[in-house]
C-alpha cells in the first residue's frame, strides 16, 4: 500500500527569511526527493493539507493565543515586515495561514490512513509545533500540530490509545506540557516518549523524573541524553523501555515528532546520530506499530538545520516507511563511546526503570 507524503506550497509562505527554520528546509528536501526520483515512484503519493478548524485548533489551543498570531500576522502584513514572537519564534503575514494548514495536514494524513488509502504517512509542514503549548508559541513553533492531530484522534475518529515518539533533538516541552496530566478528552490515553539532548541546553526541561501527574501519571518519558550521545544508545532506550511498556499499552496509532537536529554537523545541537540513524529508529517503531496499531505511522516534521543531512534523512524514513529497510543512503557510523554507554546502561536507564515502576507492570 501506498506511503503519503503531505505537502503544498503554502508552508513556503511562512518566509522568516535567513532564520534557521526557513522555508528552505522543505524546498530542499523535496528537490532531494525529486533527484532521488521517489515522487515517480507509485508507492508513494503526494497529499495536499487541507485547513484546520478554529474548534480543532481549540483541542490543545486557548482562544487568546489563536487571536494572538492573527494580531500578529495582520501587523505583518500592514508593516510589511516581520514580528518577533520571542527571541527564536518569528511570524510573517501568511504564518497564521501556513499554520492552519500545517495542523490540517496532519489531519488529512490521519483521514487518509483510517480511511485505507494509504498505509502511513509524512506530513512535511511548517511551522513546526512541538514547543507551543496550550497558551505560548516558542521555539520556532506555532500550533502544536502533533497534540491537535492527537486531540483529533481521540475527539473525532474513535481511536482511544495513541503514543507519541518525539525524536527530535530538543524535548518536545510543549507537547509534555499540553498532556502532562494526560488527554484533554475523556475518552483518549495518551503515552509520550521523549529522547533529547537535555544538560544546559534549550528548552531546558525533560529530565527523567518528569513523568506526568494525574490520569498522565507514568505516561511521559523522558530519555535526556548528554551532548554527544550517538544513536547506539537508541536501541538500549527501545528494549528496555518503549517496547515493553507498549507492550502493555498496546497502541492503536503511533505518531511521531521527527526533528532532523540530532546530526552530528548540526550547528544548533550537540548530538551524534547519522542520517540513517532516525530511519534504523522507525524500523523499530514499526515493530509495535505492526503489531499494535495496524501499521497506522504518522511523522511530522520538527527541527532539522542542516539542511543537506536533513533532505536524506527524510528520504531514508520515506523508505522505510514503504519497507525498503535495504534502501537507505548511509554514512559511517558514529559511537557514544564506552563511558556514555555505561552511563545509560547503568544510571539513567535502571532510575527511569524505577521512577516508572509504579505505573507499569513490566518492571
Amino acid at each position: 500500500m501506498t506511503t503519503g507524503i503531505i505537502y503544498d506550497d503554502i508552508y513556503l509562505e511562512h518566509n522568516i527569511g535567513t532564520h534557521p527554520e526557513s522555508h528552505h528546509r522543505l524546498t530542499t528536501i523535496m528537490s532531494f526527493l525529486k533527484k532521488q526520483k521517489l515522487l515517480e515512484d507509485p508507492h508513494f503519493k503526494i497529499i495536499k493539507p487541507r485547513k484546520a478548524t478554529l474548534e480543532q485548533i481549540k483541542y490543545v489551543h486557548n482562544e487568546r493565543l489563536i487571536k494572538e498570531i492573527q494580531e500578529i500576522c495582520e501587523l505583518s502584513a500592514k508593516t510589511q515586515r516581520l514580528q518577533y514572537i520571542d527571541m527564536d519564534t518569528i511570524a510573517s503575514p501568511k504564518t497564521y495561514e501556513a499554520s492552519l494548514f500545517s495542523v490540517g495536514g496532519n489531519l488529512q494524513a490521519v483521514d487518509e490512513i483510517l480511511n485505507g488509502n494509504i498505509k502511513n504517512a509524512f506530513a512535511l509542514v511548517r511551522p513546526p509545533g512541538h514547543h507551543s503549548n496550550s497558551h505560548r508559541f516558542a521555539g520556532f513553533c506555532i500550533f502544536n500540530n502533533i497534540a491537535i492531530a492527537t486531540e483529533y484522534l481521540f475527539r473525532e475518529k474513535g481511536i482511544n490509545r495513541v503514543v507519541i515518539i518525539d525524536w527530535d533533538c530538543h524535548h518536545g516541552n510543549g507537547t509534555q506540557d499540553i498532556f502532562y496530566q494526560g488527554s484533554k478528552s475523556d475518552s483518549g490515553e495518551l503515552l509520550m516518549f521523549n529522547s533529547h539532548q537535555y544538560g544546559y541546553f534549550y528548552p531546558g526541561t525533560g529530565n527523567f523524573d518528569e513523568i506526568g501527574t494525574g490520569k498522565g501519571a507514568g505516561k511521559i518519558i523522558n530519555y535526556a541524553m548528554p551532548a554527544g550521545t550517538a544513536y547506539d544508545a537508541i536501541p538500549l532506550y527501545f528494549k528496555e523501555i518503549i517496547a515493553p511498556i507498549c507492550e502493555e499499552f498496546k497502541p492503536e496509532f503511533i505518531l511521531i515528532s521527527a526533528g532532523f537536529d540530532t546530526h552530528w554537523t548540526d550547528q544548533l545541537t550537540n548530538l551524534n546520530w547519522t542520517y540513517q540513524a532516525p530511519a534504523e529508529y522507525l524500523q523499530k517503531i514499526k515493530t509495535i506499530a505492526n503489531k499494535y496499531a495496524n501499521e497506522r505511522i504518522l511523522i511530522t516534521l520538527e527541527g532539522g538545520y542542516e539542511l543537506d543531512k536533513q533532505s536524506r534523512a527524510v528520504y531514508n524514513c520515506l523508505r522505510v516507511l514503504n519497507d525498503e529497510d535495504d534502501n537507505l543512503i548511509k554514512e559511517e557510523s558514529r559511537s557514544s563511546g564506552s563511558k556514555l554507554l555505561d552511563y545509560f546502561n547503568n544510571k539513567l536507564i535502571p532510575a527511569l526503570k524505577d521512577k516508572l515502576s509504579p505505573y507499569w507492570n513490566c518492571f
